[in-house]
């Protein structure tokens, strides 16, 4: 394979710079009119690296990373890695590798990339304009007003020596996140609330609720309220309509108010996203339309996944999270499993290709 350098020196005695002559006019990129852009610095068997491709390279890196190839010298350090990257590229290209599955997958990735950025992405949040702004802002108050809230989860027993019972057991432990887990999944006769251990998520004061909060009982939100401490619970069991309840306080809100000045940025950002999906989401529709595409539904069921024991987060406590405790979630019945990856097989050469 040929290799040729021609332009960048590293000596006192050649001192070629990737730097405009400013002898024709026209439009300019990254300072180089087009037929500066175009000298070829390198060719790497019949790959031309010019003077465009450096100044395009490093005008990808951060301005840090830049200062560092002001030298003739450092430049052609970026110039041989550039070639080195050409080099690799084509000997693996020779031995198949471009023919791979997650290659030709990361090449589509790339692409799709790019194409949603030229079709999709033009203007950016800034096209959307200060009236749109508004008109959002006004009509979703409630994601810009909202009162203190908390977060708590409950369990509610039939009767009160139950619940009685289940306290004086947390009480007696109320750090131990496996103990109310147990007690949760096996005392909870909540049914909107068993499969996530109680939990009720956030809400407000029963007189300042807002627009799509779970709908919590009185007596439960005022308790929760009472309680001072994040991960405490509250120290008489409350008695509603449904049951009695244990009530454990998860996590804490302050009241938030936002004018339309502090939100205009994440409400643009908000609409520019919106549209660009529905765009993107129009452009697939039609092209699946046009495009014969068949689905074998049923073959879904053959899909397997692994999913580690103890793998679900528990929802008792926010703050906690990352605490689990093997085996004490489990996992449902019948839960897909999918063997673990094998490794790519090794490609063979090429035929007639010289390893």
């Amino acid at each position: 394979m040929a290799i040729s350098v021609l332009g960048v020196g590293c000596g006192d005695d050649e001192t070629t710079e990737v730097t405009p002559t400013g002898t024709e006019s026209g439009e300019r990129t990254h300072g180089l009119t087009e037929s500066e852009a175009g000298r070829v610095l390198a060719t790497v068997g019949d790959v031309e690296i010019t003077v465009g491709d450096v100044a395009t390279e490093l005008a990808s890196k951060g301005s840090f990373i830049r200062t560092r190839y002001q030298s003739p010298e450092r430049r052609r350090e970026f110039l041989d890695q550039m070639i080195r990257f050409e080099l690799l590229a084509q000997e693996a290209e020779r031995r198949g590798y471009d023919e791979l599955p997650e290659v030709q997958r990361t090449r589509k990735q790339m692409m799709i990339r790019r194409f949603i950025a030229e079709r999709f992405e033009g203007g950016g949040p800034d096209s959307i304009t200060a009236d749109d702004v508004r008109e959002y802002y006004e009509s979703h108050q409630s994601e810009f007003h909202t009162p203190a809230q908390v977060r708590a989860s409950h369990i509610r027993c039939s009767d009160r020596a139950t619940a009685q019972r289940v306290l004086r057991a947390l009480l007696a432990d109320p750090s131990n996140l496996r103990l109310y887990r147990e007690l949760a999944e096996a005392n909870n006769t909540d049914p909107d609330t068993q499969d996530r251990f109680g939990d009720l998520r956030f809400f407000s004061r029963p007189e300042e609720r807002t627009e799509n909060e779970p709908e919590i009982p009185a007596a439960v939100a005022v308790a929760a309220f009472d309680i001072r401490r994040i991960g405490g619970l509250h120290s008489e069991v409350v008695h509603t309509d449904d049951g009695w309840h244990v009530v454990k306080l998860t996590g804490r809100r302050a009241a938030m108010h936002r004018a339309l000045s502090e939100a205009q940025t994440p409400i643009r950002n908000r609409l520019w996203r919106e549209r660009r999906e529905t765009a993107i989401q129009e452009l697939i529709e039609e092209l699946r339309a046009e495009s014969d595409v068949e689905e074998n539904l049923d073959m879904l069921s053959q899909v397997r996944l692994d999913l580690p024991e103890g793998d679900s987060p528990t929802v008792t406590n926010p703050q906690l999270q990352n605490v689990t405790t093997p085996g004490a979630l489990g996992g449902p019945s019948g839960a897909l499993r999918v063997p673990p990856r094998r490794p790519a097989p090794q490609q063979p050469d090429p035929p007639g290709s010289n390893p």
